[in-house]
């Protein structure tokens, strides 16, 4: 890289070692200057237009940018000019940090502020080297309104941070002559004096030189310029240093806080955040404001995370740390501005009779004392980002504070880095358990341990009480205090504690209690709603308003943390809050939640009906008397694709809803969600769901006796079964479903029981069982109106046929399917068609037709995104092509269809049989 150097901490040069390249174009010096600030970062178009032209851009601003790039290229001179390169949008200057002045004089500071804490002389060197890269004022002939209007004077504001750091190292090491300070910051006051900083170190060192009288004339210089200038009294220091003067009085003792509470025994994990915090130390300069605010719910560990981090890091704050806990959320009332500003000043050794009563003084009295003392100040458990603004200081300060409240109004306005916690990741919530309980029993009974982990839903504050009491027990296993938490009406019960601070239901109580009423109605009947991910519109129907006035109430409980917005259109209710909830709506309105879960439930039906039709599986079905009507629009799902992408989406929430509805005694809502559900489980090869959803459907079912319910139910159960290859309990509970459909007198349901009673004997290998209940399902699909029942039927009976060796009548039943298929515009059925003749062709060694019926299979299931369709086509397509000698085509159709499922589906185990067969 060529040893070329660009300064812009004076007049604008561009040096290398022999020569100083002359760049006299306005023009060019602006969009080189840019491109430096800082350099190897990209510099967009739009960018470089507004600080090369301001507000008269050209015509062509792009083209004129390029054109002045060219130009500049070409006065660099071959050696230079490829160091301005093209990238992305824009162009960056390829040269490192320390060719330009600017960049380098940033990294001297960081570097002196790393040092001060234990070397002092090195870091006033350091210091020493930065100051002396200054030449004038900056940015000096570089004609941009906009780099001095945004550049300039922060440029400036860092060489003056340096300079005050850099006067008070030489005050604190004592070696340099007080007249050569004086001399240089008389200088200083005329070229700023409006500064008053530099006022305050001038005053004190002419005290300490006992230049009184001097120190007089320059107060009464700095009183009347600024008054003249701003209109404005001098700052509270100046006026401190002033009445010592006039007093006679000793500066009072400046105290070196220490205050941060016992680092936290057995923390653990959280190393995304500490990571975090890290990098904005790193990133602060030390003469500046930093502020992060830690955010999350109560007990997920705010304050023992802020605390650990801090004890970790003391030692990078050499004038002290100052803790205060504002009493956001807890019993008493919340610190005021005035009660925690008049505590922090005593702190830092402000005697109790000069902190001033009014918090806009005391404020300003607290900026100045802590000015250049580069201190940690943790501002603990605030309500919300009013609570803390009136405490924050003006410089030098590295502040963290922690709240239940997001605080996003205080990285909005005030620039704080926000840092989320929420529950710990499960290896940490292990480690937590771990640190607390001895190794052994840990180590004993590692599955308890985990499951006493998940049933804390692996938030700190409960794990650590579980923790505790396991430790109070040694006699019991670690099983038995599992058990118990089981059997407990709520786990809130089993976690309690005497102590409110560490009582989960006290520490949830601070939330709640200072809710509005409206946002306690929507927070309390959240502990209905079933499952634990909500979306918009179920929300709506839960709380009865429109989905708009929902997301505003589940957005406001989300900024106070009892809600999580995991993401977009959709919240996460922590298990334990879960039960708080359910506790309060219980407690406060008992009447309530009845009538807000047969809401929701009554829109999930609805939704869920809607999404089968669109999966193109199924016809719309009427519903049955006991769902009621909703207000909360149905999700418009065009096609089997966004059929497919809202049952995903909704899947958790679904299951559980059929299972609250067997526990809450709504079984029609119960048997039409897991009839609404079955195709989309089947499809997706959610096997436990299915097995879940068609065990509570039918246990609904059979509460209300009616024949219609009791077969689609045992329906559904009874395919999940068969999936699962208990062909045994299919059978049964199938058969159960033809009772119901003779009972009914419905040729299509009978024909559809037997239908899939033949693939379950199908599936067992049984394929005389299999062909005998086929052949009835065909037979009794005749007299029904609807045509494609008998086109199931004759699917189904050709797929046995296959298999047992029959071709041409396979071939013949499964053509006679797929024309009644391609007459309804049944797609996914078509490509069920096509995949079955081309096993056929398959046997009969007809390779290339069989391969053909793959594609068309196989392009319909892409399109349709039937992933369970795709995985029977590529596994087929994957046999033909090895019996052709293809075994590296074989082996990608094999892999693509692998990939597609997950290890516990039976499917994924039969290809990787297969493809071990293929030496993979």
């Amino acid at each position: 890289m060529p040893e070329v150097s660009i300064r812009l901490l004076g007049p604008f040069e561009v040096r290398l070692p022999d020569r100083t390249v002359r760049i006299a174009s306005k023009r060019q010096r602006a969009l080189l200057a840019s491109l430096a600030l800082p350099p190897g970062r990209v510099v967009t178009v739009d960018v470089l237009t507004e600080r090369i032209w301001g507000a008269d851009l050209p015509s062509s601003p792009r083209e004129a940018v390029q054109n002045n790039v060219h130009r500049l290229r070409r006065l660099l001179g071959p050696e230079l000019g490829g160091l301005v390169r093209n990238v992305a949008d824009g162009y960056l200057l390829d040269v490192g940090q320390d060719q330009v002045d600017a960049s380098r004089f940033d990294r001297l500071v960081r570097a002196a502020e790393q040092a001060t804490d234990g070397e002092p002389a090195r870091a006033r060197e350091l210091l020493r080297a930065a100051l002396e890269l200054w030449r004038g004022e900056p940015l000096g002939d570089v004609a941009s309104d906009s780099l001095q209007r945004d550049h300039a004077p922060a440029l400036t504001e860092r060489y003056l941070a340096a300079v005050e750091r850099r006067v008070d190292l030489d005050l604190a090491l004592g070696d340099r002559a007080p007249s050569t300070l004086i001399a240089e910051l008389r200088v200083l006051t005329a070229r700023f004096p409006v500064r008053e900083s530099l006022w305050e170190r001038l005053l004190t060192v002419l005290i300490a030189d006992r230049r009184q009288a001097e120190a007089l004339e320059a107060y009464e210089s700095v009183r009347n310029t600024l008054a003249h200038t701003l209109g404005a009294d001098p700052s509270a220091r100046l006026q401190s240093l002033h009445r010592r003067l006039l007093t006679g009085d000793p500066e009072p003792e400046r105290v070196t806080p220490r205050q941060l509470p016992p680092a936290p025994a057995g923390f653990a994990g959280r190393t995304a955040e500490l990571a975090a915090l890290d990098e904005q130390l790193d990133r602060w300069s030390g003469s500046g404001l930093a502020l992060v605010a830690v955010h999350g719910v109560g007990g997920a560990g705010k304050t023992a995370l802020a605390v650990h981090w801090a004890r970790l890091r003391q030692d990078r704050f050499s004038g002290g740390q100052l803790y205060l806990d504002l009493h956001g959320y807890g019993p008493g009332r919340p610190a005021t501005a005035e009660a925690a500003l008049g505590r922090l000043l005593r702190s830092i050794g402000t005697p109790p009779d000069r902190v001033p009563n009014d918090a806009g003084e005391a404020v300003a009295l607290l900026r100045t004392l802590l000015a250049g003392r580069r201190m940690l100040l943790l501002l603990d458990n605030a309500h919300d980002a009013e609570h803390v603004r009136p405490l924050l200081p003006g410089s030098h300060c590295f502040v963290i504070v922690t709240s239940r409240s997001d605080l996003r109004g205080l990285a909005a306005r005030d620039g704080a880095h926000r840092v989320a916690l929420r529950e710990l990741a499960a290896a940490d919530a292990l480690a937590l358990l771990t640190a607390a309980i001895p190794r052994h029993r840990a180590e004993a009974e590692p599955d308890a341990l985990a499951e006493l982990a998940r049933l804390c839903g692996r938030l700190p504050l409960a794990l650590r009480i579980a923790a505790e009491l396991g430790s109070q027990h040694p006699d019991r296993s670690l099983a038995h205090l599992v058990d118990d938490l089981r059997q407990r009406r709520s786990p809130l019960d089993a976690l309690a504690d005497s102590d409110p601070g560490t009582d989960l239901r006290t520490v949830f109580s601070w939330s709640y209690d200072l809710l509005p009423p409206d946002l306690a109605h929507a927070f309390s009947h959240l502990g209905c709603y079933p499952g634990s991910d909500i979306g918009l519109p179920g929300a709506a129907a839960l709380l009865d308003v429109a989905p708009a006035a929902a997301r505003a109430l589940l957005d406001r409980l989300a900024a106070v943390h009892l809600l999580e917005a995991h993401r977009p259109g959709r919240y996460r209710l922590h298990d334990l809050l879960r039960e708080y909830a359910a506790e309060r709506l219980a407690a406060d309105r008992p009447e309530a939640g009845a009538a807000a879960l047969r809401r929701v439930l009554d829109w999930y039906v609805r939704a869920a009906n809607e999404g089968r039709v669109a999966l193109g599986f199924s016809r719309p079905v009427p519903l049955s008397r006991g769902i009621g009507a909703t207000a909360v629009p149905l999700p418009a799902l065009s096609g089997s694709g966004a059929g497919l992408e809202w049952f995903e989406a909704e899947r958790g929430t679904l299951v559980a809803a059929v299972v609250a509805a067997a526990d809450h005694d709504l079984p029609d809502h119960g048997w039409q969600l897991a009839v609404a559900m079955r195709d989309f489980l089947d499809r997706s090869r959610y096997l436990g769901d299915w097995l879940a959803v068609g065990r509570s459907g039918l246990e609904c079912a059979r509460r209300l006796g009616d024949p219609l319910a009791g077969y689609q139910a045992a329906f559904v159960l009874g395919g999940a079964y068969s999936r699962a290859g208990a062909h045994d309990d299919a059978d049964a509970t199938l058969r159960d479903a033809l009772r119901h459909a003779e009972r009914l007198g419905d040729p299509a349901k009978m024909s559809r029981a037997l239908s899939v009673l033949g693939v379950v004997w199908q599936r067992a290998g049984d394929y005389d069982r299999a062909l005998a209940c086929h052949r009835q399902a065909e037979i009794a699909a005749r007299p029904a109106a609807n045509t494609v029942v008998r086109a199931h039927a004759l699917l189904n009976y050709g797929a046995v046929e296959i298999l047992a060796g029959s071709y041409a009548d396979a071939l013949e039943h499964t053509r006679e399917a797929l024309e009644i298929y391609q007459e309804q515009g049944l797609e996914l059925q078509e490509s069920c068609a096509l995949a079955n003749l081309a096993a056929a062709h398959q046997r009969t060694a007809e390779y290339s037709t069989a391969l053909d019926y793959c594609r068309m299979a196989l392009e319909i299931t892409l399109r349709v995104a039937d992933v369970s369709g795709q995985v029977e086509v590529l596994t087929t397509r994957g046999e033909i092509q090895l019996a052709m000698g293809r075994r590296d085509a074989a082996r990608d159709s094999w892999e693509k269809a692998r990939g597609l499922l997950r290890p516990t589906d039976p499917s994924y185990a039969r290809l990787d049989l297969l493809l071990k067969g293929l030496g993979c």
